[in-house]
């Protein structure tokens, strides 16, 4: 049943008519935050099924997932590739990617896609951006994303950080409940469990 109803999410997953798009400019600005967006986007898919999401509300996690980033358009290229921790005014500018990009789905006739992207940077304790959302306030399939995204980026490394193991980005991630709501950490860890066309897709450790 899971494979199933993930083969038809995964069939839809590109289907908008401003994926190529919206895509395409993510990919000539910068090919790490396009690899990463189709990534969780696949990712995003898988655990909105494992955590029991309807067709339509997986595909809804999938796709928002798919464009989650599509406001660093917006950034310099140098700050999103920058080895170092940011500078305030860096820090400053990538914090807006969010809205940005809420912004350009509301313009690509997507708010439902829009309002999950706005939020993905909220965390339980009111600490993550923009709106400084805490607990139930954050809708679920933005903490269900913020704990897809922040997964991916560990595996995959970024220039400040390198890649880790997949058990130590999920000990992080349940070791961090004032961040990441604990079901949305459990729905991740039970999709990559998941068997799919014969065998499971564990990442390697």
């Amino acid at each position: 049943m899971f494979s199933q109803t993930l083969a038809a999410v995964l069939g839809e997953l590109f289907s908008r008519p401003f994926t190529a798009a919206l895509l395409g400019m993510v990919l000539s600005h910068d090919y790490d935050t396009h690899h990463h967006l189709i990534h969780t986007g696949a990712l995003a898919s898988r655990v909105g099924v494992a955590a029991g999401l309807g067709h339509d509300d997986a595909l809804a996690l999938g796709q928002a997932a798919l464009f989650h980033d599509v406001g660093k358009v917006h950034v310099d290229r140098r700050v999103l590739t920058a080895p170092r921790p940011l500078w305030r005014s860096e820090w400053e500018a990538m914090r807006e990617h969010a809205a940005r990009g809420e912004e350009m789905l509301l313009e690509a006739g997507a708010p439902k896609l829009a309002t999950i992207v706005r939020s993905h940077h909220e965390r339980i304790d009111g600490s993550g951006y923009p709106d400084g959302l805490r607990g139930g306030a954050i809708p679920w399939k933005s903490r269900l994303l913020a704990v897809v995204d922040s997964y991916d980026a560990m595996r995959s490394g970024r220039p400040y950080a390198p890649a880790i193991g997949h058990g130590e980005a999920l000990a992080r991630l349940a070791n961090a409940p004032h961040l990441f709501d604990p079901d949305a950490v459990d729905a991740l860890a039970a999709a990559l469990r998941e068997p799919l066309g014969g065998e499971a897709l564990l990442p390697l450790s």
